[in-house]
């Protein structure tokens, strides 16, 4: 290239400049999306949507606080009466997927693991809560973390409280 240019556009061939405009388009779509969420209150890290999303939501339903970043490592909210909780979330097709809840470890940090399954789109399909002494006893060590499995028979502890959807009124339909 015998010109100088400052757009970088002018660097890439004409068939890949369509789609670096498109992304361009979905990238600060993406970049004022993340400030208005961070606006609203539900960003609250560099983390992923997911993550933080999933406290926002859980401190909304339950009416939790959601405490300072500095804190985040050991709990993420606690409720009225001082007992923590840590959030967890997954991504999932329905509640019938199996999936893992990862810990860190499994120091006693915390008084609920809340687990939050959302859907592709970040839709709610459950919520449930459960104790730290449930979470250690069901759970197992990895090399790395410690992880609590959701699969069929989790699902069907009689300890695990299910927050969303309420199955109380799910049996009473």
């Amino acid at each position: 290239m015998d010109f100088i240019s400052n757009n970088w556009l002018d660097y890439i061939s004409n068939s890949d400049r369509e789609k670096a405009e498109l992304a361009q388009y979905f990238i600060k779509c993406y970049v004022g999306a993340r400030q208005g969420l961070t606006k609203l209150g539900i960003l609250r890290t560099e983390r992923n949507l997911q993550g933080d999303y999933a406290v926002w939501l859980s401190a909304k339903i339950l009416g939790l606080e959601i405490v300072s970043i500095h804190l985040q490592k050991l709990y993420d909210a606690k409720d009225t009466q001082g007992k923590t909780y840590k959030i967890k979330s997954r991504l999932v097709k329905n509640l019938n997927q199996n999936t893992s809840f990862d810990l860190q470890n499994i120091d006693r940090s915390f008084d609920y693991l809340l687990c939050v399954f959302l859907s592709p789109s970040f839709d709610l399909l459950g919520m449930i809560r459960v104790t730290y002494e449930v979470v250690r006893e069901l759970g197992s060590q990895t090399k790395t973390t410690f992880r609590f499995r959701w699969n069929k028979q989790t699902s069907k502890d009689p300890r695990i409280e299910w927050i969303f959807p309420n199955t109380k009124t799910l049996e009473s339909k």
